[in-house]
């Protein structure tokens, strides 16, 4: 047994834990907009993103160049698409912590009313995000001990709702709230995939970590694998379940809205309850995200992708200065997009990081066909391609559900890597004797 390595259970726990804990614990009120119309979404979603786990287990086995999102889009696609993958993850990451932090704090206002201001909620995210920052400047180790602890206290709330929820169902709260947009369904379902996957980014996770697993061809396949499936399942029980049991104008307006379907199901306590558990379980996610950002701007930077800084370890191996960096920019970003409710402003920035990760998403199908043709070590195999079909396809209708302002903004975010990664080629080639 290695000392500082990761077994199966870890990581199947950090790819749950950072799915569920980022995009669960808030998302019921954003979907509640749509009305229950967002369970097809769901449906479509859920596909979507094992179609996407099994393209990440493909491109594992396949590739020769190393794991991880970088690793496999750089050798399909090459260093400069590679780049500007690595680039983009990093920066939907940080983004994505952020809404993380702001659905944490949702969840604590429960128990603290004056978290509903939004300065006093901003405030308290960045506290948030430097005190977890500091502890992944510490034993990776122990951050995956941390891991499991939290993603366990997820599984409470979650279990609570999907499974009690169903014995206090009401079918016609689904039926009357089934479309509250009044838009052409159509539109409503494609709105809802941008959405809705906002829950499954963290599917690559263990293929991020090979690094640091204790046996990564074996624990890395199906730690994806197991940890995107035990999320969808749990997804679709409970969101069906709270739909059916919480009035949809209800659960638009709430900041926790697991803790008010467990107060209409049991009572009080069990809101308490929820919330306590959801507080845990949300940051436990942004713990390991926050690991996450630290770990691939590292690996960009062992590859000229980013500035030297981020490749600096401290004498527990974390690359302290990156982490530094980093919340910094969440810190500045949590002040500079604050919105009147804490939804609003959890939206708003899933959907940047969602956009984002979409075309990482897209580059990394289209490098596991690349690398499939070319490579001599495997067979080809229809089913493998069709899986591939699938969920390129599924994340192009993603992204044309994004909208307009969010395209720009994305776009914008993604010309800076370009900058980046031409200013750092040049400067690489200055130091090399003429």
């Amino acid at each position: 047994m290695e000392s500082g390595k990761l077994s199966l259970l870890p990581l199947t726990m950090l790819v749950t834990g950072n799915m569920m804990g980022a995009g669960i614990f808030l998302l019921p009120s954003s979907l509640a907009g749509y009305g229950s119309i967002a369970l097809l979404g769901w449906i479509v979603t859920v596909v979507g993103a094992v179609m996407l786990s099994l393209v990440f287990v493909r491109l594992d086995a396949v590739c020769q160049g190393g794991s991880g999102l970088y690793a496999f889009t750089r050798e399909g696609l090459g260093r400069y698409v590679g780049s500007q993958v690595v680039y983009g993850y990093w920066v939907a990451i940080w983004i994505g912590n952020t809404a993380v932090a702001i659905s944490g704090v949702g969840y604590l206002s429960y128990f603290f009313p004056a978290l509903t201001d939004q300065w006093t909620a901003t405030l308290s995210a960045v506290g948030v995000i430097w005190v977890l920052s500091c502890l992944n400047m510490r034993n990776i180790r122990m951050i995956g001990n941390f891991q499991m602890v939290t993603a366990s206290c997820m599984m409470i709330p979650v279990l609570i709702v999907g499974v009690l929820g169903w014995f206090s169902f009401d079918k016609h709260l689904l039926v009357d709230s089934f479309n509250v947009t009044g838009q052409p369904v159509r539109n409503v379902i494609s709105d809802s995939l941008t959405i809705t996957l906002w829950s499954f980014i963290g599917l690559e996770s263990a293929c991020n970590l090979a690094g640091h697993a204790r046996n990564p061809k074996r624990d890395v396949p199906f730690a994806t694998f197991f940890g995107t499936t035990l999320a969808a399942i749990l997804y679709i029980l409970s969101t069906t379940a709270m739909m059916g049991v919480v009035p949809n104008d209800v659960l638009q307006s709430s900041a926790a809205p697991f803790s008010v379907a467990a107060r209409y199901i049991l009572g009080d306590w069990a809101g308490e309850l929820v919330s306590a558990m959801a507080i845990v379980a949300c940051f436990g996610s942004l713990n390991g995200w926050i690991l996450m950002h630290g770990q691939v701007a590292r690996a960009a930077c062992a590859d000229g992708l980013l500035p030297k800084v981020f490749g600096k370890l401290n004498r527990h191996g974390s690359p302290s200065y990156g982490l530094l960096i980093t919340a910094i920019l969440m810190s500045i970003l949590l002040l500079l997009t604050v919105e009147p409710t804490v939804q609003k402003h959890f939206e708003f920035i899933i959907l940047i990081a969602v956009y984002i990760m979409l075309l990482a998403y897209c580059c990394a199908c289209i490098a596991c066909i690349n690398i499939q043709r070319r490579a001599t070590h495997v067979e080809q195999s229809v089913w493998w391609n069709l899986v591939i079909v699938i969920a390129l396809g599924y994340c192009l209708w993603s992204l044309s559900g994004a909208g307009y302002r969010i395209l720009l903004d994305g776009t914008l975010l993604i010309g800076c890597g370009s900058l980046i990664y031409w200013q750092l080629e040049r400067k690489s080639a200055a130091r090399v004797p003429g």
